[in-house]
């Protein structure tokens, strides 16, 4: 008889783990707390891009001497409210303690195979679902605005290089081939021609539709409130719903899994990061190619009839409290470097905001925890949950079925 799975969340890490779970046979029941209608988590507002070339983690010695600088200006990316943060200063130090070159060197084969690998899954993927994703491989735009700037991402294009990855170095004539209708005030770009895109909302509500007509259940408007334990093993998870008994278990709840695996004693080292994000028209920035200013670290993506803006990691921020001086200072850098941008009140848009789960290390944890050998954490992807969510869904499916995953699972370890 095929063992019983319960994943713990209905975002992109979660619904993913369902997908590779159902391919290799189990039996899957997947838990969510909202609704089903519901696509304010995570997963659905932020920018879509497949990123290969995303192969430095977050924490680097790079984001330790600019993230200190940015991170009590209410107005910049990175923002620390520290009446916010007294509670996470344990995580703060690991965080500090882990941005060293020799962290970041080991780190980078690994980030960039998972991010890879989990690319090509995207291709396999998009011949599953005829192209609903909106998957597009046009590559990604790194731009930078000053010369130091542009020496910074040459050097990671080099490393880049190393990698297998290619990349281009553009200057303004070149730029302007690429995208003749936007106005790009920069010093410079390089185009990562690995990266990608989805269109999140699309891609999800057609996995979970894929899911349903797969024979995968779904509880919507169910609360995980612990879980039962007996002889050193989970046998249930306590919900709003009663009971739910498992053979194995998935806590794949994005910022919310720490609260989860507490109830069981267990430690998932993982902050929010809370982020923004609004459409534009299409017709008001006629932008083609994902574009991201790296000093402003602002990430825009082309969709069929929109443009997504995103951008800010404010440290165990909330929901429901917009800070609209952040999100015009967002605005207003990237109107520097896109100066025919309409002018815009960030008061008047619609704006996302979501909650990402953030390590230390700035490596997810995926793996099965110490404690109780049923239970799976797959959190932590901060920025790459898209980017990341069909190889963690692969790799726990591997893990699952006592199969060995071909990456560096040391480093992604609770």
């Amino acid at each position: 008889m095929s063992k019983k799975i319960i994943v713990i969340g209905a975002g992109v890490i979660g619904l993913h783990c369902a997908y590779y779970l159902n391919q290799a046979g189990f039996g899957v029941e997947v838990i969510e707390a909202a609704s089903e209608s519901s696509e304010e988590g995570c997963s659905y507002g932020n920018c879509g891009l497949l990123v290969p070339s995303h192969f430095v983690p977050l924490a680097s010695p790079e984001m330790l001497r600019s993230g200190l600088k940015m991170m009590l200006d209410r107005t910049s990316p990175v923002y620390l409210p520290p009446g916010k943060n007294i509670s996470s200063l344990p995580w703060f130090l690991k965080f500090i303690k882990a941005a060293n070159k020799k962290a970041v060197a080991r780190a980078i084969p690994t980030l960039y195979k998972l991010n890879d690998e989990s690319r090509k899954l995207y291709e396999e993927l998009n011949t599953v679902n005829n192209n609903e994703s909106g998957f597009t491989n046009k590559g990604l735009l790194m731009a930078a605005t000053t010369e130091k700037g542009l020496e910074e991402e040459l050097a990671l294009a080099g490393i880049a290089k190393d990698l297998g990855i290619k990349t281009q170095l553009l200057d303004q004539q070149q730029l302007k081939t690429i995208e003749p209708d936007v106005d790009l005030r920069v010093a410079g770009a390089v185009l990562y021609k690995s990266d990608g895109n989805v269109s999140p909302e699309g891609y999800l509500r057609w996995l979970k539709s894929y899911l349903k007509q797969s024979g995968v259940a779904f509880r919507y408007d169910t609360f995980v409130s612990g879980f039962q334990l007996e002889k050193g093993k989970i046998i249930a998870v306590e919900t709003s719903s009663g009971k739910l008994k498992a053979d194995e278990f998935v806590l794949a709840a994005g910022s919310y899994s720490p609260k989860i695996a507490a109830s069981a004693g267990v430690k998932v080292p993982v902050i929010a990061g809370k982020g923004y994000s609004f459409d534009l028209a299409k017709d008001k920035l006629k932008l083609q190619t994902p574009l991201i200013l790296t000093e402003a670290k602002v990430a825009l993506t082309p969709f069929n009839n929109t443009v997504r803006l995103g951008s800010g990691m404010e440290f165990n921020g909330t929901i429901g409290d917009i800070s609209y001086n952040r999100v015009q200072a967002i605005i207003n850098r990237t109107q520097k470097a896109l100066p025919n941008m309409e002018k815009l009140d960030a008061k008047k848009l619609d704006i996302w905001e979501g909650l990402r789960p953030v390590t230390p290390t700035g490596i997810p944890v995926i793996g099965r925890t110490n404690k109780y050998n049923n239970l799976l954490v797959a959190t932590g992807h901060a920025m790459m949950g898209v980017s990341l969510g069909p190889i963690t869904g692969k790799i726990i499916s591997q893990l699952v079925a006592g199969e060995k995953p071909g990456f560096d699972m040391e480093l992604m370890k609770l």
